[in-house]
């Protein structure tokens, strides 16, 4: 499937969507023309609960500059459902064999929240494939700010929507929940989330609480980053879920890291501070 949007200047910027199998799981992939011979390629990884339209505000320019690939994880947006014995695991082992067959070549991989370890995990354990790893408010364990937050009050919270999410006939039956819980989002915003949650397989829910709590902290893995990594860290009182802490933790394992922090947003930096995010992105590329 293509489609196109329009880009400043009134130009057209068209992109296809298609799904990529990667031997176990057919996943959704929107990929835009090469801009340039030489561009690198990248690849977006959204988070929990989402797909790759939550990067709409950055696709755009971020396309002129790379060869531009955003997927959707597992169990989300448009591609292949969840089982009961997924993990977390499943969704870094489903990224390997989708960057294998989109490009010949080592890329720039950026995620997300959840997305964001995705990025890590695919970056320690096969280095070959990321050149560059771009980490956006990730999730990072225990000593994320989510697992913080009290544990019950977010099984209630994921059963409700779980439920919402069953009975929905259209994406519009979500908005008045979507926007009970986003009071500050534009409506604009309160349609697209409610169109992610629309399409979200509602066993994730299920699969996401039963998950361990533990002690993780993923140093080895975060240890075992070797490529260029930024992080991009926004304000735990604003809704983030990385402290200052938490980077400095995050960074003092990474051998070649740093971090951006903005201190005015919350979790979602790609979408409050799109234009800084896309200027962050060219620079490190550059570096």
């Amino acid at each position: 499937m293509s489609a196109s949007c329009e880009a400043p200047g009134n130009r057209l910027m068209t992109f296809t969507e298609s799904y990529v199998h990667t031997g176990d799981i057919a996943l959704n992939v929107a990929e835009w023309p090469v801009p340039s011979s030489g561009a690198s390629p990248m690849l977006l990884i959204h988070g929990y609960g989402s797909n790759w339209h939550t990067w709409g505000r950055v696709t755009e320019k971020l396309a002129q500059e790379f060869h531009l690939f955003a997927v959707d994880l597992r169990g989300m947006g448009r591609s292949g459902r969840v089982c009961k014995n997924s993990s977390r695991q499943t969704w870094a082992d489903d990224a390997v064999p989708l960057i294998e067959k989109i490009t010949g070549q080592p890329l720039v991989l950026v995620g997300h929240s959840l997305g964001g370890w995705v990025t890590a995990a695919v970056a320690a354990q096969q280095p070959e494939l990321v050149s560059k790893a771009v980490l956006v408010e990730p999730y990072s364990g225990s000593h994320s700010e989510v697992r913080k937050r009290e544990r019950a009050q977010r099984q209630e919270r994921q059963a409700r929507r779980e439920q919402l999410i069953r009975s929905a006939i259209t994406p519009s039956d979500l908005v008045p929940a979507v926007r009970a819980e986003y009071a500050e989002a534009s409506e604009d915003s309160i349609e697209r989330l409610a169109r992610m949650w629309f399409e979200l397989d509602p066993v994730l829910e299920t699969v996401i609480s039963e998950l361990p709590d533990g002690e993780e902290t993923f140093a080895d893995m975060f240890s075992a980053i070797q490529c260029p990594t930024l992080i991009i860290q926004g304000a735990t009182d604003k809704g983030g879920i990385l402290s200052d802490e938490e980077s400095d933790r995050i960074a003092g394992l990474i051998p070649d890291s740093r971090i951006l922090r903005w201190p005015r947003v919350g979790h979602s930096p790609h979408i409050a501070r799109n234009h800084d995010f896309i200027r962050a992105l060219k620079r490190f590329h550059t570096e």
